[in-house]
């Protein structure tokens, strides 16, 4: 089944609001072993939209057509789907009935901008929105099934899982020759694209059954695993395969697999070794400490953490020795062990962690560079480890990066430590 989708607005073309309905349901009609084929955004110009959904439909078996069917002055969608279709803008006269009694109930008269909501093209089938005003409506156009939906992605979500999908679904159970398919995400880190892409080569011969992708979502780089057969056992049969000798060319580097995130993966991994973490951080700024705080429970694990940007603050709450911070200057491998050790100590926690360096754009010396950093683990029990990264990039990538790595040393310390008893 080939399945487009077209969004309108000015504000998705002019980098205001960033395009989070496709992707959605490009997810859920993966979940069906449908790829989209295309999605085209349109700005507010009438003959650009009936265009395209003229042109979509001339492709497609399915097009799903977000945006447009407010009631200002720019939502002209339902007009350029009538115009498209050939037909003209009718009354609906149950979304009329509905617009009433929702206007009736908020103590107002229904404005004429709004009752616009209730016109669609003639022939349409339209189906009540649950959580909103503008309907869903469907258009046949030859041989191909349009579905205008309204944009805000709460209205979009609800009518896209309640009657979009359920209707795609019946429609895919009735062709009897069909592509399955079985897709994984896996994630990883510490391990350049380029690197991935040429130690996972040597797999794709092996496994023809399966396309080998890659993303970059930086600080990680994503391997996308897309398996297509004749029937979903076998698509998932050979997914399996492929999955499992990737994970075996990629150890540790493999992090999680499709929706899960590195924070969340690491938070997993302290609260099974019912371990706790106190953090020192510098040039990051506190932001391995906002990163794990958006895991729920997080208090179970992480006992507290400071932000040591000056050296007067690395002494008086990590605790890092003046003679240290004047032999070998703030940025150095000694000062981060002394931080990690020094907050470990004070927040008498499992594990410590420090990061500090220079993250630009000014700043640095001749042996540690603007992107130079420290990043040191203190481990009740365990040596404490420390790491110099070599990191290009502006400041903010430079505090990104700072951050995965500093989150690494533990993540592989948590993996190869003994299980608490």
């Amino acid at each position: 089944m080939r399945v487009e989708l077209l969004c309108t607005g000015d504000e998705l073309v002019t980098g205001l609001t960033p395009d989070t309905n496709s992707p959605y349901l490009e997810a859920r009609l993966f979940e069906l072993g449908i790829k989209v084929t295309r999605v085209v955004l349109v700005g507010d110009v009438r003959e650009d939209i009936s265009r395209a959904l003229c042109e979509a439909a001339a492709r497609a078996e399915v097009v799903i057509v977000s945006g447009g069917l407010g009631p200002t002055s720019d939502d002209f969608t339902a007009e350029c789907a009538a115009k498209a279709a050939g037909v003209p803008l009718v009354e609906d006269a149950r979304t009329l009935q509905f617009l009433r009694e929702r206007a009736a109930k908020r103590g107002r008269e229904l404005t004429p901008n709004v009752a616009r909501m209730a016109l669609v093209p003639e022939g349409s089938e339209v189906v009540p929105n649950p959580v909103g005003a503008a309907p869903l409506f469907i258009v046949r156009m030859d041989g191909c099934r349009l579905f205008f939906l309204p944009g805000v992605p709460r209205e979009y979500r609800a009518l896209v899982d309640g009657e979009v999908l359920p209707r795609v679904r019946t429609e895919l159970e009735k062709q009897s020759e069909r592509t399955h398919r079985a897709f994984r995400l896996l994630r990883t880190v510490g391990i350049p694209e380029s690197v991935l892409d040429a130690r996972v080569a040597p797999l794709a011969a092996a496994h023809p059954r399966v396309v080998f992708g890659f993303r970059t979502h930086a600080p990680e780089n994503q391997l996308k695993l897309m398996a297509e057969a004749p029937s979903q056992a076998e698509a998932e049969a050979a997914l399996a395969a492929a999955e499992s000798a990737a994970r075996a060319e990629l150890g540790l580097a493999v992090y999680g697999a499709d929706g899960d995130t590195y924070t969340g993966v690491v938070a997993r991994l302290l609260t099974e070794a019912r371990a706790t973490l106190a953090l020192a951080e510098s040039c990051t700024g506190g932001l391995i400490a906002s990163q794990l705080t958006a895991v729920p429970g997080a208090s179970s694990f992480l006992i507290g953490g400071t932000v040591v940007y000056t050296e007067q603050m690395k002494m008086a709450w990590a605790g890092v020795p003046a003679e240290l911070l004047e032999r070998h200057g703030a940025v150095s491998s000694p000062v981060a062990v002394a931080m990690a050790e020094g907050i470990r100590a004070a927040c008498k926690t499992t594990h410590g962690l420090s990061v500090t360096g220079f993250a630009g754009p000014t700043g640095g010396t001749a042996e540690d560079p603007v992107g130079t950093v420290y990043c040191a683990l203190a481990t009740e029990g365990a040596p404490t480890r420390c790491e110099r990264f070599s990191i290009s990039g502006d400041r903010e990538l430079v505090r990104l990066f700072a951050a995965s790595y500093a989150l690494e040393l533990l993540r592989e310390r948590l993996l190869t430590a003994p299980s608490a008893p």
